[in-house]
């Protein structure tokens, strides 16, 4: 997922087309056959399929039989859709780092929380050293530890929902 995207020479001259920008832009809501593309942008098959050549030799697109249907469907790769949509990888890796963050901050409340502190009561005459200190556990450590892990927990299942949104509509 880190990866850049480089366009080459090859997909510049692609995305020159307003058809296969087009073409792009139905595969990004969801995977389609030729005829439903030719359907769809009132175009001869062959045209399509001559435009589907040049988007998958441009690595934008690829066909997808694996279903075991009759239909040979055609989707975005991963270099496709980050064309259609390059900040969806930077919302991602902030969702990724701020759920790290979270979940580390929620086990350093949860430590100072099982940790308590440690208070010394002040008894009238007696000098402080000769106290027994008190371990109090904070429960405030406790519920903010436990909500920053939930949160921790659920920005990957955003970042998942983010991801999958775009590759199974």
């Amino acid at each position: 997922m880190g990866d850049k995207i480089y366009l080459d020479k090859n997909a510049l001259k692609v995305l020159a087309s307003d058809t296969r920008v087009n073409i792009l832009k139905r595969l990004d809501e969801r995977r389609r056959t030729v005829t439903e593309l030719s359907r769809e942008l009132n175009l001869a098959k062959a045209t399509v399929h001559e435009h589907l050549s040049k988007l998958s030799g441009a690595g934008l697109i690829m066909r997808n039989n694996e279903m075991q249907h009759k239909w040979v469907y055609y989707e975005l790769t991963r270099k496709g859709r980050e064309i259609l949509h390059p900040h969806e990888t930077t919302k991602i890796r902030i969702l990724l780092a701020s759920a790290s963050l979270a979940f580390a901050g929620g086990i350093l409340g949860i430590y100072r929380f099982i940790q308590g502190i440690s208070i010394i009561p002040e008894l009238p005459g007696v000098p402080p050293s000769a106290v027994q200190p008190q371990i109090v556990h904070e429960p405030a450590y406790l519920i903010v530890g436990l909500a920053l892990i939930s949160v921790g927990a659920l920005l990957p299942y955003l970042a998942l929902r983010i991801r999958r949104g775009r590759t199974h509509p």
